[in-house]
């Protein structure tokens, strides 16, 4: 998957530094998650809020992986708001567990902002016993918490995800290249 450059300028919105893309920085061998795995919460850095945002799901606890895409201030009236979490809680109710692979693809700073491309290769355990795999491309934003002296703080988050099915297993399928 490359998602193209048509979607850049909703990412930077002006001036931005591609850095490069850094092998070190990734989550190898594969997270298996479960109902069972331990809650993790972490929104430090875009590879931790992608891994809590998948922990959230593999833990059923939807509401939390939903926060992760929700900016500090909403944009949306509370009735806008619920429907978007109705509708992302029936694409995740039935799965029961993940497993996982991922690592940062690039990063991308422009004043006051910071995007990550996180390019992820998933697959989905549902309760009936199907499997789903999956790759994503998730956009995690973080603005400057220097520049931000107003309430409620916008905490880093995933801005924007594009996935689509993969014909391949998990093991086979290579991550997806996630440059704008």
């Amino acid at each position: 998957m490359h998602i193209r450059k048509a979607f850049r300028p909703l990412l930077c919105a002006g001036l931005c530094a591609v850095l490069p893309y850094t092998q070190a920085q990734a989550k190898e061998p594969a997270l298996h998650l479960t109902a069972a795995s331990t809650y993790y919460d972490n929104r430090s850095t875009a590879l931790d809020l992608v891994q809590s945002y998948y922990n959230a799901i593999g833990t059923g606890q939807l509401a939390r992986a939903f926060s992760y895409t929700l900016k500090g201030t909403p944009e949306k009236d509370a009735n806008q708001l619920a429907a978007d979490y109705n509708a992302f809680r029936n694409k995740f109710q039935d799965i029961r567990s993940i497993k996982l692979r991922f690592e940062l693809g690039f990063t991308s700073a422009g004043v006051g902002t910071e995007v990550s491309a996180v390019p992820v290769v998933v697959e989905m355990e549902t309760k009936e016993g199907s499997t789903i795999v999956r790759s994503s491309c998730h956009y995690v934003v973080r603005l400057s918490p220097d520049a931000q002296d107003y309430a409620p703080f916008d905490p880093i988050r995933i801005d924007a995800s594009f996935d689509e099915p993969v014909e391949g297993g998990f093991d086979a399928t290579a991550l997806p290249d996630c440059r704008f």
